[in-house]
């Protein structure tokens, strides 16, 4: 196609009196250079501005008509050159369409036979090859690739390289969850999110410090609970044990059910014997005060049989003037 000629005529655009219309707005600049308006002239103020935004949208009306008869010529030719490349970009699309679909078609027989090479370097690695399917466009260039389609060998080596890095990397991830889980079994703790920790990037030695750093926080709360549960039930043990000395105290008698040791005891802690004071002296011996006998403990043990009732003892010391409590009721050990 033959090159078009295309000839302007550089346009002139004439102003009458342009020295005059300079003139007076140079002589209306230099009446207004210092003036500042004020509250007693603000009418004739505004009335001024008016005037002035008058003069100047009357220039620039002007400028706005003149443009547009001088564009036309340039709109006109860039229409028509739109026109005249329509059928040529029309054409240039097709043949457009036509190539893409030709490299395309080339690009999906490249990226099968980088398909074929990660499957075959995986396989013998034992990994799964979808670990590598984001890295096919990495290598899917046709400088890659020889006279035949097929991957040069400089390309094949550089995949095996991929591969026994992730190979490396897959056995050094089972190490490290294997150190994870062995900790969190000794020290009795979940494994999980510190394996999550590791999937996100976190090395091994701060999830290891983070894992007995826990563990310790652990123990510590462990050790806490047991011994607020032991001194609860201290405490309970306490009571029940001061229930039944009081429950024997008022009954005297074997509760009914008490069944787990063949023997039990009773200690009689501090049996005060009461004494009886002795008979009123002589007449002759009146003299001499009255003597009573100072009270002494007696410790008494009773180991009894649950299946029989407990010899009515209360009704002796009551009858006999013993003063008696029972302090501890227990198993024989």
């Amino acid at each position: 196609m033959n090159e078009i000629t295309v000839t302007v005529q550089n346009a002139i655009i004439n102003i009458e009196e342009r020295e005059k219309v300079e003139q007076q707005a140079n002589e209306i600049a230099k009446k207004f250079k210092n003036y500042l308006p004020s509250a007693d002239t603000l009418p004739a103020d505004r009335a001024t501005r008016a005037e002035l935004r008058k003069v100047t949208k009357g220039l620039d009306d002007k400028r706005k008509e003149i443009k547009k008869d001088f564009d036309k010529p340039l709109s006109e030719f860039e229409a028509w050159v739109k026109k005249a490349s329509k059928p040529l970009i029309d054409t240039i699309d097709a043949i457009d369409k036509g190539i893409k679909e030709i490299e395309e078609n080339e690009r999906q027989i490249r990226i099968s036979v980088i398909d074929v090479a990660f499957k075959e370097k995986a396989k013998l690695a034992g990994l799964d090859y979808r670990l590598f399917v984001e890295k096919y466009d990495n290598y899917n260039k046709a400088t890659n690739f020889n006279q035949h389609k097929q991957l040069k060998k400089g390309v094949l080596d550089d995949i095996e390289t991929v591969v026994d890095y992730e190979l490396q990397k897959q056995q050094g991830r089972k190490n490290d969850i294997s150190s994870i889980s062995e900790i969190a079994l000794e020290r009795s703790l979940t494994a999980e999110p510190y394996i999550r920790e590791l999937d996100n990037g976190k090395g091994l030695n701060e999830i290891l410090q983070d894992m007995l750093r826990d563990a310790k926080a652990q123990d510590e709360a462990r050790a806490k609970r047991e011994a607020e549960q032991a001194k609860r039930d201290a405490e309970m043990a306490k009571r029940a044990s001061e229930f039944e000395a009081q429950r024997l105290q008022n009954s005297f008698n074997v509760p009914e059910d008490v069944t787990e040791q063949p023997k039990q005891a009773v200690n009689v802690v501090t049996e005060q014997i009461h004494q009886q004071s002795e008979p009123t002296l002589t007449e002759p011996e009146n003299e001499h005060k009255q003597e009573v006998k100072k009270l002494k403990g007696l410790t008494l043990e009773i180991l009894i049989d649950p299946d029989n009732p407990l010899p009515p003892f209360k009704p002796f010391l009551d009858e006999n003037g013993y003063r008696y409590k029972i302090t501890k009721y227990e198993d024989v050990k």
